[in-house]
């Protein structure tokens, strides 16, 4: 695991089907995973800054299933260490498949939409306003999915067929939340023709 990175606290939930993910520093917590969103060992919970340095928070080893939890109002909320972030239901057999950490479409069920270069994806145009797009929304040319800030600019992220994406697709699901940090060709949403 990287030095930039910390593994996130974990406690045992009093209904004894999962676990209570705690913060483990001090400072403020963001990009936290929405409700349902899988979980597995390494993968990545949101962040938090600390004395002005961001740092992403990992699930440890031997940990895995799905957020129990809606994520908190604030996008940024101030958190002690050992408060709890959210909670995390226990996967049962069958029901939990570990994703590949490649970023290689085979890895992903379905066509993916990648990120064109790494930078904060906001899938609103602000806080208040609807999605620029949701599942089950068709998707044509042009069609905006989302924005990417990369050094304080404003790009918007364009559905564009070609490259294996059909000219008209239907989104299946957003495998990002808003305001989420990516990386260059990361996948941000699966689609079907």
């Amino acid at each position: 695991m990287p030095a930039h990175t910390m593994l996130l606290k974990i406690r045992p939930s009093d209904n004894g089907n999962g676990w209570d993910v705690l913060a483990p520093a001090v400072g403020f917590y963001s990009s936290a995973p929405s409700e349902g969103t899988p979980l597995h060992a390494g993968a990545s919970a949101g962040c938090i800054l600390i004395l002005e340095r961001k740092v992403p928070l990992v699930v440890p080893e031997g940990i895995g299933g799905f957020v129990a939890t809606a994520p908190p109002a604030l996008k940024r909320h101030a958190v002690n260490y050992g408060d709890t972030l959210f909670q995390l239901t226990a996967a049962n057999d069958g029901d939990f498949t570990v994703p590949s950490t490649s970023n290689d479409a085979e890895s992903t069920e379905g066509l993916v939409v990648r990120s064109p270069q790494a930078g904060r994806f906001y899938r609103r145009p602000e806080p208040d306003a609807p999605l620029y797009a949701t599942d089950g929304d068709v998707l044509k040319a042009g069609r905006t999915l989302g924005l990417l800030e990369v050094m304080k600019t404003f790009n918007p992220v364009k559905y564009q067929p070609g490259h294996g994406l059909p000219d008209t697709a239907t989104v299946l699901r957003f495998l990002v939340d808003d305001a989420t940090d990516v990386e260059d060709g990361q996948a941000l949403l699966v689609i079907e023709s």
